[in-house]
């Protein structure tokens, strides 16, 4: 399949979804557009899952909250899926957060295909994101 033709430029951006989503293109967007699912990125390795329910309570009843996890270490680091009760929800929760600044991190939500087993651990080389990776190389 064709990803660089369906996405263009945001391509690398979802790289991964090869990986996780088995339909065509058209039908990853149908499934995101239906999505209760939101993954919020750019959180504090020190951010607890109750601080999220506050935060994100306001916008609607959430089902659940799933953790990124590193791998190698089994602490938080930085990422998570928040799954709504409804998608109204999800999206105005990824609307507030639009540029959105907290504890001086930018905080990034977008809409997700939904949380699947396996994908709440990081993907870096070091077990935790791939951005944590990319500090940890530059600091040498």
């Amino acid at each position: 399949m064709d990803f660089q033709k369906y996405f263009g430029d945001k391509f690398e951006k979802n790289l991964y979804i090869e990986k996780t989503f088995d339909g065509t293109p058209e039908e990853y967007k149908e499934c995101l557009k239906n999505s209760k699912t939101i993954y919020v990125s750019g959180l504090s390795d020190s951010f607890r899952e109750e601080r999220l329910w506050l935060i994100f309570a306001p916008f609607g009843e959430i089902r659940r909250i799933v953790m990124g996890v590193n791998r190698s270490k089994l602490t938080f680091c930085g990422f998570c899926f928040i799954e709504f009760e409804n998608s109204s929800s999800a999206d105005e929760a990824i609307a507030f957060f639009e540029d959105f600044m907290f504890e001086n991190r930018y905080i990034n939500a977008n809409k997700d295909i939904g949380f699947s087993e396996g994908r709440q651990y990081g993907r870096g080389m070091l077990g935790g994101t791939m951005k944590n990776d990319k500090k940890v190389r530059y600091a040498r």
